[in-house]
């Protein structure tokens, strides 16, 4: 059986600049090693990459303009136009907010996140230990 695909009405898009036909967000696995966090660090380095975290889930964001929107920021292929254009959910379109949990534009914003997790986690252990030898 063929999985319903929801399509969102023109009417959610009237008055849109075409937010989302202009950059390309791709699910990506969170970083869990060394060679992980270097590749991210090496693709921040280009202006037109992002990375971001929503709900847990890591993305990488290129930025840039979809080829098939016209002059007037409309889509000249609306009705043929991919399954991923398609799903795109006003409750999740970047025109009514952030769409992001933490966003990371620079290396240096990376490495500044993941030196406060790397903290944050060293209290939590600290203070577990601390639990534990007061209870033993």
């Amino acid at each position: 059986m063929k999985k319903k695909i929801p399509v969102m009405s023109v009417s959610a898009c009237n008055g849109c600049p075409s937010k989302c036909c202009n950059d390309l967000s791709m699910l990506i696995g969170p970083p869990t090693s060394k060679s992980d966090f270097e590749d991210l660090h090496w693709q921040l380095r280009y202006d037109t990459v992002h990375i971001y975290i929503r709900n847990r889930r890591w993305y990488i964001l290129v930025k840039g303009r979809c080829m098939y929107l016209d002059d007037n920021d409309r889509c000249k292929i609306y009705e043929t136009r991919p399954e991923k254009c398609r799903v795109h959910n006003p409750p999740d379109c970047e025109r009514f907010g952030d769409f992001w949990d933490v966003m990371f534009e620079t290396p240096e914003e990376l490495e500044a996140y993941f030196k406060k997790k790397r903290r944050a986690a060293k209290r939590r252990a600290n203070a577990r230990a601390k639990k534990k030898k007061m209870t033993a």
